[in-house]
């Protein structure tokens, strides 16, 4: 299989356009639910709103040919999990913590790369 040499990790984007204000919102969302203590079932919201900024991310990262834009894609699908599972993100753990942190760094990069408007 032939890759094409135009795809990179941060994707080929105007770098004078503004930043994503979606990407930024996102990721400061993302990350102040990584502090929010639970003692009930995940928030079904938040899944969908992170499966909903998946597909966009999508678009926006195949558009500018971005691995990371592919990457954060593969891993939003992790917020599947909860929506069939309870005990998934059920108290803040470790995995709850690296999976929220994670995400909002990979969107913020984002932000300031692939998702430029």
């Amino acid at each position: 299989m032939k890759v094409n040499a135009n795809w990179t990790l941060l994707g080929t984007f105007d770098r004078q356009a503004r930043n994503s204000f979606f990407g930024m919102a996102l990721s400061v969302f993302i990350a102040a639910e990584t502090f929010g203590s639970h003692g009930h079932k995940y928030k079904t919201l938040m899944c969908v709103l992170v499966l909903t900024s998946a597909v966009v991310i999508l678009t926006r990262a195949i558009k500018a040919k971005s691995f990371l834009g592919i990457a954060t894609t593969a891993f939003s699908l992790i917020w599947i999990a909860p929506l069939f599972s309870a005990s998934v993100f059920y108290t803040v753990d470790l995995w709850f913590m690296l999976a929220h942190s994670v995400l909002a760094l990979a969107v913020a990069v984002g932000a300031f790369t692939y998702l430029k408007s």
